[in-house]
């Protein structure tokens, strides 16, 4: 699965959209802050600073 760059701003959304495609395709169990920082081309401490742990990622893409 790749994804496309993204510039400054934009990590929140790329996180929630390969998290929902995650989902969709391999399950909760696949999903991972560490796995989608990895997949976005970014410091896997990265997506702390949009997300506290898995399930902050989880109650955003519910809302």
């Amino acid at each position: 699965m790749s994804v496309r760059p993204f510039h400054h701003g934009n990590l929140r959304a790329v996180l929630l959209d390969q998290a929902e495609l995650v989902l969709r395709e391999r399950g909760i169990d696949a999903l991972s802050l560490r796995e989608l920082a990895r997949e976005a081309g970014v410091s896997h401490g990265a997506p702390r600073s949009h997300f506290i742990d898995r399930n902050a990622l989880l109650d955003a893409l519910a809302e």
